[in-house]
């Protein structure tokens, strides 16, 4: 089968970059396509019909639970200071360049003088602050948790804007890239809109017809500084739980892209064999875990962690549902990324022998694990099953806890859960420690307070690259050591797409998280 593949070694550029630079200016999105059709190829009235696994719901990006889920139907219509490109890779959005503090804990932000909200308001350092405000308010925002360290929001002059942060924070433009950080327009802010069903953003696309629990259809806003991020005269997303569904709507001509989940690549074969038809893997950054509370009392000895570590049959899962392509991780960094230790190996082969000596050892003979899914989603219905039996074997009970999506990350947070999900990748390392391990919605428990520190330090702009890649392999081999999660597999972010399609590979979310972006595809003629 031909499945195109992104690059694997991708952080440690940006890493460097970010912890070193003092300045960035640049101008535009991506602007550039690598797909085989030039921009003469395009087709400027085309439709893109893009399937994706979960529909609409909540519409507000600052009351998201989980940014993963919501992400692609927010990002066309919500606009953020900074967007992440394929390389992963920072770059302006509707701040045009920023200015870091001489000690790392504050950028200044300035805006480009051609963005314009859909009404016609301008989008200027007034608008950044409200929006901004209210994305870091509790009381405002289901997501200001991915905002902690913003202490203050400061409009300089009409272009400018400070970010003031709580700590040294040279991850923070990466962090103001995501729609929990989108900037809303302020008259729908003021008049109270109800911004759960309709929305009011400066995106390339204004939605033409939202039909919550199914699709959104959003339609070219003409007046958007950047072509290159809607190409298509129409776009539409669609909401296909269904992994039959979506792959016979893809068969069938009903849509021009879908995600493909790894369990569908043999399904998938006899049409990526075709050359109207193509197949884009990008680099594995996610993976799949049982997403532990440690300070559940059965859990809260590292030995009985470890023990249901040594419980999983990784190989089997992957073999059985994934077709091979979820291949087994045991530490929270990928290979190819700054921090992931080599010399851990395979720390939890299969071994349920050892699983059995090390709960004795414990004294740990009544272990449950109450385990949150998403309601239909698979594969994780069929994983946890698969790991309910596993640990079955070694005497630990499971039960599936199965819920909507909406409430599966925020009842996790509650404490007293686990959950099968994957695990969220940021573009820096530090990101992606500090949302997974160090956010009470994702890790219910702090950690120890080595991993903390080693976390905490790793913002610091003043340490050489050297020192913070040890500080994340210090991090990445705690949590593995100690047993943070049950850690399953690395799943790649696959689409399949026809050969119309063009700028598949520019989706940068999808470089380090599961989410396929589809601001830079278009259609060609």
């Amino acid at each position: 089968m031909r499945i195109r593949n992104g690059l694997s070694a991708r952080a440690k550029a940006l890493v460097g970059a970010v912890a070193l630079a003092v300045t960035v200016t640049a101008c535009g999105g991506s602007g550039e396509t690598t797909s085989t059709a030039s921009a003469g190829d395009l087709d400027r009235n085309a439709t893109l019909r893009m399937a994706w696994t979960l529909a609409p719901g909540n519409l507000d990006p600052h009351q998201s639970g989980n940014y993963q889920v919501d992400f692609n139907y927010l990002s066309p219509v919500y606009d953020r200071l900074t967007v992440v490109v394929a390389g992963p890779s920072v770059e302006p959005m509707l701040a045009e360049s920023w200015e870091y503090s001489a000690d790392g804990t504050s950028v200044d932000f300035t805006l480009r003088t051609d963005a314009t909200f859909h009404d016609g308001t301008p989008v200027n350092a007034a608008a950044v602050v409200k929006s901004l405000s209210r994305a870091r308010d509790p009381q405002q925002a289901k997501s200001a948790n991915t905002l902690a360290m913003v202490t203050d929001v400061q409009e300089i002059d009409d272009r400018t804007v400070r970010v003031v942060a709580n700590r040294p924070a040279v991850d923070l433009p990466a962090v103001l890239s995501s729609t929990t950080a989108a900037i809303i327009n302020p008259v729908a802010l003021d008049n109270e809109v109800d911004l759960s069903v309709e929305m009011a953003g400066s995106g390339p696309y204004v939605p033409e017809q939202i039909r919550r629990g199914d699709r959104i259809v959003y339609k070219r806003y003409d007046g958007y500084w950047d072509p290159e991020a809607q190409k298509a005269a129409t776009l539409e997303i669609i909401g296909i739980g269904d992994d039959n569904a979506r792959l016979n709507a893809f068969r069938s001509g009903q849509i021009d892209v879908m995600l493909a989940k790894a369990g569908q690549t043999d399904d998938l074969q006899p049409l990526i064999s075709q050359s109207q038809y193509d197949m884009y893997a990008y680099p594995v950054s996610q993976f799949y875990a049982v997403q532990l509370d440690i300070g559940q009392p059965e859990l809260q000895d590292p030995k009985v962690r470890r023990a249901l570590n040594f419980a999983i049959d990784r190989e089997g899962i992957n073999a059985g549902l994934l077709n091979g392509q979820c291949a087994p991780v045991y530490q929270p960094i990928p290979e190819g990324v700054d921090g992931h230790n080599g010399s851990l190996g395979e720390a939890y082969a299969y071994d349920p022998t050892e699983a059995r000596r090390l709960l004795e050892e414990a004294g740990a003979d009544d272990i449950t694990l109450r385990l949150i899914t998403v309601a239909g989603l698979s594969p994780q219905q069929e994983m946890a099953t698969a790991i309910q039996a596993q640990l079955a074997e070694v005497g630990a009970k499971v039960e599936i806890v199965p819920l909507p999506t909406a409430d599966a990350q925020l009842r996790m947070g509650e404490g007293g859960y686990a959950l099968l999900n994957p695990r969220l990748a940021y573009p820096t390392p530090a990101q992606t420690l500090q949302t997974n391990y160090l956010t009470e919605l994702r890790f219910p428990t702090p950690p120890s307070q080595e991993f903390q520190d080693a976390v905490v330090k790793s913002f610091d702009p003043n340490i050489s690259d050297a020192e913070r890649t040890e500080l994340y392999s210090t991090a990445s081999t705690i949590a593995s050591e100690d047993a943070y999660d049950l850690f399953v597999c690395g799943v790649p972010t696959q689409v399949a797409f026809t050969n119309k399609v063009v700028g598949v590979e520019e989706g940068g979310q999808a470089d380090f998280v599961g989410i396929v972006d589809p601001r830079y595809m278009g259609i060609a003629s």
